[in-house]
């Protein structure tokens, strides 16, 4: 699922209301919570063309063709004069049971067989031990050929309401539902009126009322006062507001007179109250009181829920609750994996740092390791250095010491040093044989020694070769030391 599939999209819902010679409609869209009109219209039909369902069908195709956008949600509403409504206490069971129960006893509520209509029920109020259910029921022949009517005219309505209900929910709507104690609302329009009573919020009474053309307040006034006495006879507020609306309602003595006759507060109906809408003329707004309440059908919640469309017809229903939790759950999830994910992320670059750093120590180790033998080859070269120094020395040592010892005129044509070994050969002009004794004499050398027999060599002396040791431990003579004091201090 895309993360633009979790984030809800632009709810599109179409109200359309046909009374009394007048095809009215309001195009809403709901965008975060926040409702706007998009497209509204009013349109009259001539008197001698009203019921003519060409002309009507003509108006709806046209309606639909200019639409600014395209509606999700098609509410059309089913005046209230071809409707039957009860209100009818029941056991308090559930909504499966209870369309059990009514299935049975439908035929007790309303005026026509069973098998001909097509009925919807809600439940206003309920207890521990009753439920107050409202019924409302519609001849299939009437919904079929207000069906037929907009089909024709390619439109496909997804709730067919009833108009009385619809003018109560924009009401409801817009002064937020329970905030009045008693709620009356008057709906005239070409000779007929729709009266609906909500005590609290809660729908007590809907009527149809043929007013006729002449003063509707001699017809409603009788009709308000009835219903006015039966809620105040079963406890009623006194209290309350009427609500106009309507195309026959654009008058401002009626209000007048209605709030002088009934004594309530009366005022024409704000259908757009809570809706953002711009252009709407506030002297008319009141006549779209039907077409918003169906239009918010699908779009929030409503207070009168009633759907006469037949079930074979009626698109699957989906809970927004269900929707919005569904939406929310994989919110969660997709928020949570993003969260592992640059969780997992951290962690791979924090690894990934971390194996760069262990290379480069691993690198400076190795330039270590190589500095380390290259040390100790400098070190090797070093004491070989220091031992040829100290094997030179030690020869230049002996050589000295053998210059200051030998007599003069001996020549040498041998002078070896191996280790403490110390060989030299040459002739003297004396006697070789005191040689021995002149090395014995010396403090540097010992266990002095012929290696071969001594040779005459004519007038030039004697022939040797004599091997002796550098005394252990004993350190070369200074060159500065006389042989005389040698020889003292050697001998006896």
């Amino acid at each position: 699922m895309l993360l633009g599939e979790l984030i809800p999209k632009p709810k599109v819902g179409l109200g359309i209301d046909i009374r009394g010679g007048v095809l009215c409609h309001a195009l809403l869209r709901k965008v975060f919570g926040r409702i706007q009109l998009l497209d509204w219209g009013i349109d009259e039909l001539p008197a001698e063309e009203k019921d003519a369902p060409e002309l009507l069908r003509e108006k709806l195709a046209g309606l639909m063709a200019r639409l600014p956008r395209r509606p999700g949600f098609i509410a059309a509403g089913l005046p209230r004069r071809f409707v039957a409504m009860r209100s009818v206490n029941m056991p308090a069971v559930g909504e499966e049971e209870l369309k059990g129960i009514l299935d049975y006893e439908v035929e007790r509520h309303v005026p026509f067989p069973p098998e001909e209509v097509h009925y919807d029920f809600q439940v206003l109020e309920r207890d521990a031990e009753k439920a107050t259910v409202l019924l409302a029921a519609a001849r299939k022949e009437e919904i079929g050929r207000y069906l037929a009517l907009l089909q024709e005219a390619g439109i496909k309505p997804t709730t067919i309401g009833v108009s009385t209900f619809a003018s109560l929910n924009a009401l409801f709507y817009n002064q937020e539902r329970g905030t009045e104690p008693l709620s009356a609302l008057v709906d005239l329009r070409d000779g007929e009126a729709e009266l609906g009573l909500a005590k609290k919020g809660i729908l007590r009474s809907a009527r149809y009322v043929a007013v006729g053309p002449g003063a509707p307040l001699d017809v409603l006034v009788p009709e308000l006062v009835a219903l006015l006495g039966h809620v105040e006879a079963n406890g009623g507020p006194q209290a309350g507001r009427i609500s106009i609306s309507g195309t026959g309602a654009g008058r401002g003595d009626l209000l007048h007179h209605l709030a002088e006759r009934t004594g309530l507060a009366t005022e024409f109906l704000h259908p757009l109250r809570r809706i953002r809408a711009e252009g709407v003329d506030p002297q008319i707004a009141h006549a779209l009181g039907a077409a918003v309440g169906l239009a918010l059908n699908g779009l929030v919640s409503l207070p009168l829920d009633i759907d006469l469309l037949p079930k074979e017809l009626a698109p699957p229903r989906s809970d927004p609750s269900r929707a919005m939790t569904f939406r929310l759950v994989a919110l969660i999830m997709a928020l949570g994996l993003t969260y592992l994910i640059n969780d997992a992320v951290r962690e791979r670059r924090a690894l990934a740092e971390l194996a760069a750093t262990v290379d480069r120590v691993q690198a400076e180790a190795a330039k270590v390791e190589q500095l380390k033998g290259e040390v100790a080859s400098l070190a090797s070269q070093i004491a070989t250095l220091e031992t040829i120094d100290r094997e030179e020395i030690r020869k230049l040592d002996v050589l000295r010491e053998l210059i200051q010892i030998l007599p003069k005129g001996v020549i040498l044509t041998l002078f070896g040093v191996d280790k403490r070994e110390v060989r030299i050969g040459g002739t003297i002009p004396g006697s070789a044989s005191d040689l021995i004794s002149i090395f014995e004499q010396s403090p540097l050398f010992e266990n002095a020694q012929f290696t071969s027999p001594v040779a005459q060599r004519g007038a030039e002396g004697q022939e040797f070769q004599v091997k002796a040791f550098l005394e252990a431990g004993r350190p070369a003579p200074s060159p500065e030391r006389s042989r005389g004091a040698d020889v003292k201090g050697k001998r006896p």
